[in-house]
């Protein structure tokens, strides 16, 4: 099996034409289409970011000279959000870096953008440990993401679980009149962004 790096250091390489190609720009019409929120715009700001950020070979390594990697590989558990493109990645990709089984289920609002980066992944290296999420079986940890009702199923159905749950957020922003021109435009940025909808935006 390639490193962990390498896999993902080659993900970050064939997104670089990412909205160019016929093939991603059909994903990015799907993915719309799925949910009418996002924009291409929109998706293709979210793939340059994880791209950027996230799937830079330094940057990796630099990342995961930090943490050990399992010794004995558990299953977890990964329920995502829809509510931005691709908001549940970096979860998936702190399971496969950590070196556990992630066990995913994507929002239908974001199912056709994170199968294709699955696929992507599952293309640079067949063996990665990533599964889909079946509700009948059993996980040693989950990471769910979801609002309060979501959140009391999975108080309720993790009970036993070891768990890390996720609900709705709301962010704000304090200005007290010195801020630059180029704070101004990030903060319009940010709550202008996915149309505000990221748990993150300034709202």
């Amino acid at each position: 099996m390639r490193s962990i790096t390498d896999i993902f250091t080659s993900l970050g390489e064939q997104l670089q034409t990412f909205g160019q190609s016929d093939e991603s720009r059909t994903v990015i019409r799907a993915a719309c289409e799925a949910n009418p929120w996002f924009t291409e715009r929109d998706i293709i700001d979210a793939v340059e970011a994880i791209r950027h950020d996230m799937l830079d070979k330094t940057s990796l390594e630099t990342w995961l000279d930090g943490y050990p990697t399992a010794t004995s590989p558990e299953r977890v558990a990964i329920i995502m959000a829809g509510n931005i493109p691709l908001v549940g990645f970096f979860d998936l990709m702190c399971v496969v870096c950590s070196g556990h089984e992630a066990h995913i289920k994507p929002s239908s609002k974001d199912r056709v953008l994170m199968q294709y980066v699955v696929d992507s992944l599952r293309s640079i290296e067949p063996t990665i440990a990533i599964h889909n999420y079946l509700p009948t079986e059993h996980y040693d940890m989950v990471i769910a993401t979801g609002g309060k009702e979501a959140n009391r199923y999975f108080e309720s159905h993790f009970a036993d679980t070891k768990r890390l749950l996720r609900g709705s957020r709301h962010s704000v922003a304090v200005l007290d009149g010195r801020e630059s021109e180029a704070e101004l435009r990030g903060l319009y940025a940010d709550i202008t962004a996915y149309s505000g909808l990221g748990c993150r935006s300034v709202s």
